[in-house]
């Protein structure tokens, strides 16, 4: 062991420190281009700041065709590894050796001999680990754009030159895969849905997008499985007009509901004979007595409640219609769909000119309050004798999404839970958010955080 020490005399070779710090960074290089190239994105590449268009193909070259420069990354990174284990740990035992000579330290003992040998592999180890993999990794990692455009080059020179073996290496690999029934690795990155879900949601949380932004992308993915029976008018709740009514009894019927389409029925609403468009009416407004609105009538448009909702966004689309009549399975009347209730399920609830503005809280005679829980705290609160508390650092704003939080769950209506001091009774609920609200104040002896689950 006490040969392994270099004599005293001897001085360290600069060559080979320079060589051992080269290899040092060109295992960092390719550990940086592995990371890199796998975490970036193609849109990444293209809307990184100051690249040229030559450099941005060539990224694009590398990250579409991973495969092969995965195969190249891990090449270099074996290459620089060996390299430094047969070159760095000589230099770092000299290194070691030469400091100990400073202090006029005796390594001619067997102790002094093996403290050497044990300080200088953990100098080298260090050295390879920090600046060889965990610096590149996370500045890879948190730059994969700038890096892979630094990289591209120079990865790509690398690679035409060993080409050949990477290609035999990569064969024997894919080969090994084949034989346990696994895939290679692809060049595109596809996102399912849960996961892109999942980065909205992360971005919401760290504040790259608002909460409106990430409610819209996820009704967009929603929607392409629900169907119209979800969003239907029941047809309890249709307002429609009665083919023998007056034409002034039709009039004062639109004026008063402020409707722009109504189905029209003879008997009760299963025998219905047409829709009839307020734009329609007016045309009969200055037309005397002879205003037969049969005349008028636009045909009906029938569609199953097991209709997926994009595809009737399709049919009214293709045939410009605004209103479809939905049947249940045995051929009845189960309500209507227009256009607004298709594009509520994106943006939210539409209000026009017509729809009256609900108020925020409204108090009863009871001493209740009537409230719309999707408004704000702050501004619920300007209207109850008992605030609730500020959201502080909870994920809430609003006081639905106070009472889901505190209630651990999703409620469901007619449901009463017990919170800050109010009796709070579900009377309305709109997929997983609460809309209304009926709160009872509790005496003050009342536990104010206890829930009924």
């Amino acid at each position: 062991m006490i040969s392994d020490i270099p004599p005293a005399s001897e001085s360290v070779d600069i060559l080979k420190i320079i060589l051992t710090i080269f290899l040092v960074l060109l295992n960092g290089f390719f550990v940086a281009a592995e990371f890199a190239i796998v975490k970036v994105r193609s849109s990444q590449i293209s809307t990184t700041k100051g690249a040229s268009q030559k450099l941005v193909n060539t990224a694009r070259i590398v990250t579409n065709n991973l495969d092969n420069y995965l195969a190249a990354t891990q090449l270099g990174v074996t290459l620089a590894s060996l390299g430094l284990g047969w070159v760095g740990e000589s230099v770092m035992t000299g290194v070691v050796v030469k400091f100990f000579h400073l202090f006029s330290v005796d390594l001619s003992t067997p102790t002094a001999s093996k403290i050497a040998i044990v300080l200088a592999f953990v100098l080298i180890t260090v050295l390879h680990i920090v600046f060889g993999e965990l610096a590149p990794k996370s500045i890879a990692i948190r730059k994969a754009p700038q890096t892979t455009l630094l990289v591209a080059v120079p990865l790509r020179i690398f690679y035409f030159i060993f080409r050949p073996f990477i290609l035999l290496l990569n064969a024997m690999a894919n080969l090994i895969l084949k034989a346990f029934g696994i895939s290679p690795v692809k060049e595109q990155d596809i996102h399912t849905e849960e996961e892109i879900k999942m980065i909205i949601t992360e971005s919401e949380e760290g504040g790259a997008i608002e909460d409106s932004e990430r409610e819209l992308i996820n009704n967009v993915f929603d929607f392409d499985s629900r169907r119209v029976r979800e969003i239907l008018t029941h047809r309890k709740d249709i307002v429609a007009l009665d083919i023998d009514a007056s034409f002034d009894e039709i009039v004062n019927t639109v004026v008063a509901e402020g409707y722009s389409r109504y189905p029209v029925y003879k008997n009760s609403l299963d025998e219905l004979v047409g829709i009839l468009t307020v734009k329609d009416i007016l045309q009969f407004v200055n037309a005397g007595k002879n205003r037969d609105i049969k005349k008028i009538l636009r045909p009906v448009f029938y569609i199953p409640d097991s209709m997926k909702i994009k595809d009737i966004l399709k049919s009214f689309q293709k045939d410009h219609l605004q209103i479809a009549v939905v049947t249940d399975e045995y051929g009845d009347l189960a309500g209507i769909v227009t256009m607004e209730d298709i594009l509520e399920e994106l943006v939210g609830d539409i209000q026009d000119e017509h729809d009256a503005e609900l108020p925020i809280v409204v108090e009863q005679p009871d001493g209740s309050f009537l409230v719309q829980s999707h408004e704000t705290l702050e501004d619920i609160n300007e209207f109850l004798p008992r605030p609730f508390p500020p959201d502080g650092e909870d994920d809430y704003s609003t006081l639905s999404g106070l009472i889901t939080f505190r209630h651990g769950s999703v409620p469901v209506e007619g449901e009463v839970l017990h919170q800050d001091g109010y009796e709070i009774t579900i009377l309305k609920m709109y997929r997983s958010s609460v809309e209304k609200v009926r709160l009872r104040l509790l005496p003050e002896t009342s536990l104010p955080q206890e829930e009924d689950k």
